[in-house]
């Protein structure tokens, strides 16, 4: 089968269900904290989702590479949505069961972590691999762009009160059924996995050992890892500061947001475009000149700076994870690939609530210098990074003619 540069299967899919489930995520919290009175109970249904991305990068390192990945892919969105039509036929709007939401908030966070690595892994069966870098792009903005218009439909949606729990859910079944149809419709060669039965302890440890003997991989995994323990810590930093420092500015933090949204967009559509690859270095350099930045802002923090700082961080930060994608899928052999990206991203969903715990200890206390110590921690990883390429680089065997 001839490959294309572009698939838009594979772009409006995850678009879909993810707008679809920001949607419904956003009326959830809203309705639960009206319902409920507290946000404990929101606290536990998204901290045990977060659990189960990591339970999923787990399972779909395995599952994708023994499996025929557009089956994976479909399957995941079936799965998806059946979850959230039991849980809109059997839940109490007046007084929501906690075992049903967290139910089915697991469900749709583990289909999701399965997914991902699904997709990735089909792409190069269907893209040319001069087109990787871009369709990558593409898909990732698209996906980013779910994000942005979620907020204005559920917004709306919220404001309207033409929908509770049910309709909600009923929203989001309804996005992963359209998602499962186009992946349906995917022209892809069907996968023929090297060993058809799938051991997930052997698959873990092999697809970890292969990793560690790859310094690119390595590599690649570190970045991703301390990018999202930093980002993280960023996005936790930002309420606060919107609270505390900016109090004057009611729109302060959706601003923030937003900003950071449509960096992520714009630093998207130049990667898609940019008929040159990126480099890694170039990469590891963004990254210090954003944590210098950080490091300026902890000390001299003012509105107009914290806002740019979000939109260079969304551009910086979309190049970053769109670009590391197509590295993985371009050194790794398609039968390991599903292993690979999988637990690439555990490391990189893992440190997510790690970070969290770090920082949301220290936030108050350390205000606007958790910019400074957030800059330092990318400056210490990602100038080592940068030195390793340069490195790499120069021991690389000189281009001949012969």
């Amino acid at each position: 089968m001839k490959k294309k540069r572009i698939n838009y299967q594979l772009i409006l899919s995850p678009f879909i269900s993810q707008l679809g489930s920001a949607i419904f995520l956003l009326g959830l919290n809203w309705l639960l904290v009206k319902a409920t009175g507290d946000t404990k109970l929101v606290g536990l249904v998204t901290g045990i989702g977060g659990i189960m991305y990591i339970v999923g990068d787990v399972v779909g390192a395995s599952l994708v590479d023994h499996h025929d990945r557009k089956l994976v892919l479909i399957a995941c969105d079936a799965l998806a949505a059946a979850a959230c039509l039991l849980g809109a036929w059997l839940i109490t709007p007046a007084n929501p069961q906690t075992w049903l939401l967290i139910f089915v908030t697991a469900v749709l966070d583990l289909m999701t972590a399965i997914n991902y690595p699904a997709a990735k892994a089909l792409t190069p069966d269907v893209i040319a691999p001069s087109a990787l870098q871009s369709f990558n792009a593409i898909a990732n903005t698209a996906f980013s762009m779910a994000s942005v218009v979620a907020p204005m439909v559920g917004g709306l949606l919220l404001a309207s009160k033409m929908l509770g729990f049910q309709g909600f859910m009923l929203v989001n079944a309804g996005s992963y059924f359209v998602a499962a149809l186009l992946n349906a419709s995917i022209k892809a060669p069907r996968f023929k996995p090297v060993q058809a039965k799938s051991h997930l302890i052997g698959d873990t440890i092999s697809g970890l050992s292969f990793v560690f003997k790859s310094r690119q991989l390595t590599e690649l995994m570190l970045a991703l890892g301390a990018y999202n323990f930093c980002a993280s810590g960023f996005l936790l930093t930002a309420p606060f500061i919107a609270d505390q420092r900016f109090a004057g500015q009611p729109t302060a933090y959706s601003n923030f947001l937003l900003l950071s949204a449509v960096g992520g967009i714009l630093g998207g559509i130049l990667i898609a475009t940019q008929k040159r690859a990126v480099s890694t270095l170039q990469l590891y350099l963004e990254q210090i000149v954003l944590a210098l930045l950080l490091i300026y802002l902890g000390f001299h923090l003012t509105h107009p700076l914290w806002l740019a700082i979000a939109f260079i961080s969304g551009f910086f930060d979309s190049q970053l994870f769109s670009s590391l994608s197509t590295l993985m899928q371009a050194v790794t052999p398609r039968p390991m690939l599903g292993r690979v990206i999988g637990l690439i991203f555990l490391v990189f969903d893992g440190v997510a609530p790690l970070s969290n715990m770090f920082f949301g200890q220290f936030i108050h206390a350390w205000n606007a210098h958790t910019y400074t110590v957030l800059g330092v921690l990318l400056i210490v990883v990602f100038s080592w990074l940068a030195w390793q390429a340069v490195r790499n680089k120069r021991q690389q065997p000189p281009v001949t003619d012969d």
